[in-house]
Parts: structure tokens; C-alpha cells; sequence
């Protein structure tokens, strides 16, 4: 068992409220965590700090050395007039050397049908969902962060949402995921 991620003593808390303390924990390559609560817990707070967009107050998040993260938040965002390959290559050191790439994700994810060339903040929410999805995905991280996936979703999506999530842990290379979810 491989140790993707260790967070030791974690503690987080806002205008004196504690959020959370002293949570420890690990994630092995190829686990699927759910991390369930109520709004306002610190869900997404700790996923934050993981993906390291946050700080915590005290403890350590550590990373395996070379580990690649993807993070998927709840409410994504596209610069304006960036296109639907510009937003799919953006997590790409060389996207124009990665065409191919691109290309297939494009298709995996049912986006060719808008073109390559439309506009990503265009796109309705739960379409925005599925190209940040593949955003983060075509880095191929060893380590998703998935914060409220469902969020801006009508029940086709969330349907094609669990079968592809499925399908790629289910790959060669065993996706590891950390869901946040309150439902």
C-alpha cells in the first residue's frame, strides 16, 4: 500500500469557531474516500488545505514526493473567452504538444459537441462542471479532489458523473478519489 497523502493534527477555525481539530488521517493509491456532513462542517475547508489553497492553523498536510493533485471545486471558474481546448489544455505544461490529449478528453467528455472553439464560461453550470472535470483529469493526478461534484448537476449528469468516475477507477491506473459531499 502506497501513502498517497498524510495529514497530521489538522485544525482549522474562523472568527473563533472551530471548524475542526487535531484530524489525522491517510490516503492509500487507489482509495475512494467520502467525506459526509452537513453544511458549514469544514468539508470543503479541509479539502482546501489539502489541495493546498488554504492554510491550516496547526498540523501538516504531507504529499508523497511527486504526487500530482487534481481539485475539482464546487464552483469552477473560466477565464472569460477562454475556449473549450484553452480550458482543457490549461493544466498542460505544453498543450500545444499535447493536442491528442486534449482531443480525447474533449470527446470523453461529450464536449465536441459545442466545438473546440466555444466559449468555456459559456457553458451552463453543469456543463462547466464536466470541463473542469476534465481539467483536472487530463494532468492525470494521482490524487483527485472532488469538493461537492454534484453541485449544479441534473440527474443525467449525476448519473454519467458516477459511471465515469467509476470507469476511470476501474482503469489499469486505479484513480484515487477524496469526495465531499452533504448528500
Amino acid at each position: 500500500m502506497v501513502i498517497l497523502l498524510s495529514a497530521q493534527q489538522i485544525s482549522k477555525s474562523f472568527s473563533g469557531k472551530s471548524l475542526f481539530e487535531n484530524i489525522s488521517f491517510g490516503i492509500a493509491e487507489g482509495d475512494r474516500v467520502g467525506l459526509l456532513g452537513p453544511n458549514g462542517a469544514g468539508k470543503s475547508t479541509l479539502l482546501k488545505i489539502i489541495a493546498g489553497k488554504m492554510t491550516a492553523d496547526s498540523g501538516e498536510v504531507v504529499r508523497r514526493r511527486g504526487m500530482k493533485l487534481g481539485y475539482l471545486e464546487q464552483s469552477p471558474s473560466f477565464e472569460r473567452g477562454q475556449t473549450l481546448f484553452e480550458a482543457l489544455g490549461s493544466k498542460l505544461e505544453h498543450p500545444n504538444e499535447n493536442v491528442g490529449v486534449v482531443y480525447e478528453w474533449l470527446s470523453k467528455l461529450d464536449l465536441l459537441q459545442f466545438g473546440e472553439d466555444f466559449q468555456a464560461n459559456r457553458l451552463s453550470g453543469g456543463w462547466q462542471k464536466r470541463l473542469a472535470l476534465g481539467r483536472e483529469l487530463v494532468a492525470d493526478p494521482d490524487l483527485l479532489l472532488l469538493d461537492e461534484p454534484t453541485n449544479h448537476l441534473d440527474i443525467p449528469s449525476i448519473l454519467w458523473l458516477e459511471a465515469f468516475l467509476d470507469s476511470q477507477t476501474n482503469m489499469a491506473r486505479n484513480l484515487t478519489l477524496l469526495t465531499v459531499t452533504h448528500d
